[in-house]
C-alpha cells in the first residue's frame, strides 16, 4: 500500500525551514545555515538532499520528524537553521 503525503506549496514562502513544517508534510533539506547546525543535522541523518517527514509539532516544543528509519525531535532553534523545499511525489 502506497503512503500518501501532503506536499506544501513551494510558493508559500521564499525561504522555508523545518520550523515551518506541519504534520504529514515531506521535505527535502536544501541548506543548513552554519557549521554547528550542519554537524547536528548530519548526526540526525539530515544532510543536504535528505528527505524528511514531519510527524507532529509539539506546541511550544520540538518538531518530530522521520529521517530515514528513525524518528527524532528537533528543537525549534535548530529547525529554523535547516532550509527545506517541498518534496516531489517521487522523492
Amino acid at each position: 500500500m502506497a503512503e500518501s503525503y501532503s506536499v506544501p506549496e513551494t510558493d508559500q514562502c521564499a525561504r522555508c525551514t523545518l520550523a515551518d513544517a506541519r504534520a504529514g508534510e515531506r521535505f527535502v533539506v536544501t541548506s543548513v545555515d552554519d557549521d554547528h547546525a550542519r554537524v547536528t543535522a548530519l548526526r540526525f541523518g539530515m544532510a543536504e538532499g535528505a528527505c524528511v517527514d514531519c510527524i507532529t509539532r509539539i506546541p511550544a516544543g520540538p518538531i518530530v520528524l522521520k529521517a530515514g528509519r528513525q524518528e527524532i525531535a528537533v528543537g525549534r532553534e535548530l529547525a529554523r537553521r535547516i532550509g527545506v523545499r517541498a518534496a516531489t511525489a517521487t522523492e
